[in-house]
């Protein structure tokens, strides 16, 4: 079995408040010591909880797939171009102005956190 890498108590977090067609989200990045990504949270705003729910459900798993080793860019591949609504215009992210869905969102952040890995 493939060892988990916990995430230190305290460690570098950047938070991006976005919009995606309106919809407002946060979406929280934690980082290793080394700068890889280890930890996403996403919370998206005025929604109902089947979809709070499955948004947490994400991050989660995200985050444990990441701690065990699966490099960012192949979950953001995995993901990217997800479609469904909310999907439009994205604002507060820089370097990304559209997104098919919230997770086409996510995917598109979590492969740009890693490829910044120094």
């Amino acid at each position: 079995m493939i060892p988990r890498s916990r995430l230190p108590t305290r460690r570098r977090a950047e938070t991006l408040t976005a919009r995606v067609a309106g919809h407002k989200l946060h979406l929280t990045l934690g980082y290793y010591a080394d700068g890889r990504l280890g930890e996403v949270f996403i919370d998206l705003h005025k929604v109902g909880s089947f979809s709070r729910g499955m948004l947490h459900s994400l991050a989660r798993l995200l985050s444990c797939a990441l701690q065990y080793g699966v490099p960012a860019d192949v979950l953001a591949s995995m993901l990217a171009g997800t479609d469904f609504e909310p999907a439009g215009k994205v604002t507060g992210v820089p370097g990304v102005s559209r997104a098919k869905s919230i997770v086409d969102l996510v995917a598109q952040v979590i492969s740009a956190a890693g490829s910044r890995v120094t």
